[in-house]
C-alpha cells in the first residue's frame, strides 16, 4: 500500500507563499501609543511608587479610593498621581520621622500586592492562550470556539488561521488588523497597513514619520525590530531579506542583521537567497547562496558570515551545500562547504553530490559515467583498488575483493576517518546498508542482517525482509507470515499476521511524541487494522485501505465498505465525517466543505446551519 500526502491548505508557520505586503500602523493625532500585550512594571517605578513618605497623603489616600487598583488605567493614573504629589514633598523632614515609616507600611505592602497582583494577572490572562477556529462563509471569515459557539460571525474579507493565540484579518474597509482569542483587536484596524505571518514572525508595515516602513514583531505581537526596512520578506532558510535605504541583507529570526550589502544608487535594489537543503542527519550549519543584483556569494546563514567572494559567476546550489560555478571561461567547479570553510573543489568531474555531508564522502561521476568516492579530509580517493568492487551508502564504503589466502570474498567497510570493519563468510544482497543495516543471504537461503561492525544482530533467518526504516524496524516473514524485528535483531511482534505495513515515518514519529505509541498496520483476512509494538491491537482489522491526508496530525483515512471516512489514531475511532469530498485536518478540528468536527467526529460548526 502506498501512502501519499496531501498538502495542506493552510499552515501559517510554515506557508512560503503568502504575498508579501507591507503593513503599516497609522499614528494617532495624538501620537499615543497602543499598550503592550504584557505591561511590564519596571524595578525603579515599584521603588519610586512604594517610598514610605509617599503614602502618608491625603490626596493619595483620596486617589485610592476612587480608583481601586484593578486594572492597568486604573493603575496609570494611580501611579501618575503618586508621582505628582511626591514632587511636593519633603522628603528631608519625613526621613526623620520614624512613626511616619512604620505607618506607610501596610499601604506600602497594599499598594506594592495590589501592582504584583495586576502584574501577574495580566501575564497570567496573557498565559491562557485562546486558540479560535476559522470558518468560512458567503466568501467572509469568522471564528468559532472548540464547543462551536460562534465568537466573531463570518464578516472579514480575509483571516488566517489562529497561531498562539491571535490571528490576522482584513475588515470590510480592506483594512489589516489582529484579533486575539476573545475576537477583541489586539492590534486596531488602521494602526497597520498589512500583515504577515511566517516562521512564528509578524511582518509588520504602518506609516511612520519616514513614510511607510516595516519591522518585524514576535508571536506576542512585541517588536522585535523598529519599523525602518523599506522592504521586509521571509526565505525558507529560518531568515529575513531587508531593505533599508541603500542597504540591503539578512535578518535572524531575532531581529538581527548577519548581513548586509551597500548598493549605489544606479544599481537596483534586488537581493534574493538560495538556500542549500540538508539531509536529515546533518549538523552542519546551513549555507545559502546570496544574489545582489548579479553578484553572487554564499553566506552562513546562522551567522552571516560571508564564506565565498562576490563574483559575477553563476553559482548553482545543490544540496548538502555543494555549490557549483559555472564561467565563461568554461572553469567550471564543485565546492562543498563545512564549519565555514571550502573543505572540497573539484574541476575534474562532471557531477558530484554529497549524500551525506558528516560523512565526508563525496559522490564524484565522470564524463565516461564512472564513479570515484572522494574522502573530502584528505582529498583523495578512497576507490584506489582495481578489480575491486566499491559500493556507497549510508555514509560508508564497502569494498568487496577476493582474498586469495583464505580463499574468501571479504567486505570492508571504510569512511574518511577509520575502517570499521572488516568480514568474511557473508554473502551480500547488494553491499548495500541502509539506515545502519545490511541485508545479506544466509547459507539457508534466508535473510538476515549485519550492522556497520559486520555483526550479525540476530541467529534467526527469514524468507522475506524489508530494509530497515528509519525509525529502525524491518518487516520479516517465514512461512508466509509476517512479524517485525527491531534494530537488535528481536521479534518485537511474532510472524503471525498475514502482513505488516508501516506508517507514515513523519506521522509515525508525530503520533509517537504525542501518545508514547508505536503504532503499525497489520493485515488479517485481506482487510487492515492498527497493533502497537507490544502487539495490542487497537484498531480491527476491518478496513481495506489506509491512506495518509496529513503527516502533522493523527486522522488517516480508511475504506470500509467501499466509503471513504476518517479514523483517528489517538483515541482508535472512526468518525462519521463524509471524507468522499475535500478534506482538510487541523490541530484539533476538521473541515469539509460544508462542515467543521472535533476530533471526536462531532459536528461543532455547519455552514449556514
Amino acid at each position: 500500500m502506498d501512502n501519499k500526502d496531501f498538502e495542506e491548505d493552510f499552515l501559517p508557520i510554515d506557508d512560503d507563499f503568502l504575498p508579501l505586503t507591507p503593513i503599516e500602523e497609522v499614528k494617532e493625532e495624538n501620537n499615543i501609543e497602543k499598550e503592550s500585550p504584557e505591561q511590564e512594571i519596571d524595578k525603579q517605578t515599584i521603588l519610586d511608587i512604594t517610598s514610605p513618605s509617599i503614602f502618608d497623603n491625603p490626596i493619595i489616600e483620596e486617589k485610592k479610593e476612587e480608583l481601586p487598583i484593578n486594572d492597568l488605567a486604573n493603575q496609570t493614573i494611580f501611579i501618575d498621581t503618586i508621582k505628582e504629589e511626591k514632587k511636593k514633598f519633603n522628603f528631608g523632614k519625613l526621613r526623620t520621622n520614624i512613626e511616619k515609616y512604620a505607618k506607610a507600611l501596610p499601604v506600602i505592602a497594599f499598594s506594592f500586592v495590589s501592582i504584583l497582583g495586576i502584574y501577574i494577572f495580566v501575564n497570567n490572562v496573557k498565559a491562557d492562550i485562546k486558540n479560535l477556529i476559522k470558518i468560512e462563509e458567503n466568501s467572509k471569515v469568522g471564528y468559532i470556539d472548540n464547543d462551536g459557539e460562534t465568537i466573531v460571525k463570518p464578516k472579514f474579507l480575509y483571516g488566517t488561521d489562529f497561531y498562539k493565540g491571535y490571528a490576522i484579518v482584513k475588515n470590510y474597509n480592506s483594512l489589516f488588523g489582529v484579533i486575539d482569542g476573545k475576537g477583541d483587536n489586539e492590534i486596531a484596524f488602521g494602526n497597520i497597513f498589512s500583515a504577515s505571518l511566517y516562521n512564528n514572525r509578524y511582518i509588520i508595515s504602518k506609516f511612520t514619520n519616514d513614510g511607510l516602513k516595516m519591522g518585524l514583531l514576535d508571536s506576542n505581537l512585541k517588536e522585535i525590530t523598529r519599523y525602518k526596512y523599506d522592504n521586509l520578506a521571509y526565505s525558507k532558510a529560518g531568515v529575513f531579506l531587508y531593505t533599508e535605504g541603500d542597504t540591503m541583507g539578512i535578518m535572524n529570526a531575532d531581529g538581527k542583521e548577519i548581513y548586509s550589502y551597500k548598493v549605489d544608487e544606479v544599481d537596483d535594489k534586488n537581493i534574493s537567497i538560495e538556500v542549500s537543503n540538508l539531509d536529515d542527519k546533518s549538523s552542519s550549519d546551513i549555507y545559502a547562496k546570496i544574489k545582489v543584483n548579479s553578484s553572487s556569494t554564499i553566506i552562513n546563514t546562522n551567522t552571516g558570515k560571508e564564506v565565498y567572494k562576490y563574483t559575477l559567476d553563476d553559482i548553482r546550489v545543490l544540496d548538502n551545500n555543494v555549490f557549483y560555478i559555472r564561467n565563461e571561461d568554461g572553469n567550471n567547479k564543485y565546492f562543498v562547504i563545512k564549519d565555514d570553510k571550502i573543505i572540497y573543489e573539484t574541476t575534474e568531474y562532471k557531477r558530484l553530490r554529497v549524500e551525506d555531508l558528516n560523512s565526508y564522502i563525496a559522490i564524484a561521476i565522470k564524463d565516461d559515467a564512472s564513479i570515484d568516492y572522494i574522502n573530502m579530509l584528505n582529498k583523495e580517493k578512497i576507490n584506489k583498488e582495481g578489480n575491486v568492487k566499491y559500493t556507497y551508502s549510508d555514509g560508508v564504503v564497502v569494498q568487496e575483493m577476493y582474498n586469495f589466502s583464505s580463499s574468501k570474498v571479504e567486505y570492508t567497510v571504510l569512511t574518511p576517518k577509520k575502517t570499521l570493519s572488516t568480514f568474511s563468510d557473508i554473502k551480500s544482497v547488494d553491499n548495500t546498508y541502509v539506515n545502519g543495516y545490511m541485508k545479506i543471504i544466509t547459507d539457508n537461503d534466508k535473510y538476515s542482517f549485519i550492522n556497520k561492525k559486520g555483526n550479525i544482530i540476530s541467529k534467526k533467518e527469514y524468507e522475506e525482509a524489508t530494509d530497515f526504516n528509519k525509525n529502525g524496524f524491518a518487516i520479516v516473514s517465514n512461512d508466509g507470515l509476517y512479524g517485525l524485528i527491531d534494530s537488535n535483531g528481536k521479534e518485537i511482534l511474532d510472524l503471525k499476521y498475514d502482513n505488516i505495513k508501516f506508517l507514515d515515518d513523519t506521522l509515525f514519529n508525530n503520533i509517537y511524541k504525542k501518545t508514547k505509541e508505536q503504532l503499525f498496520i497489520f493485515e488479517d483476512n485481506n482487510k487492515y487494522g492498527i497493533i502497537n509494538a507490544n502487539g495490542k491491537v487497537l484498531v480491527k482489522a476491518i478496513y481495506s485501505d489506509f491512506k495518509t491526508i496529513t503527516t502533522k496530525y493523527p486522522i488517516i483515512k480508511v475504506k470500509y465498505n467501499n466509503e471513504d471516512i476518517l479514523l483517528n489514531l489517538e483515541t482508535y475511532k472512526d468518525l462519521n465525517i463524509d471524507s468522499s469530498g475535500d478534506v482538510q485536518i487541523y490541530e484539533d478540528y476538521i473541515a469539509t466543505s460544508d462542515s467543521y468536527f472535533n476530533y471526536n467526529g462531532e459536528v461543532i460548526y455547519k455552514i449556514g446551519g
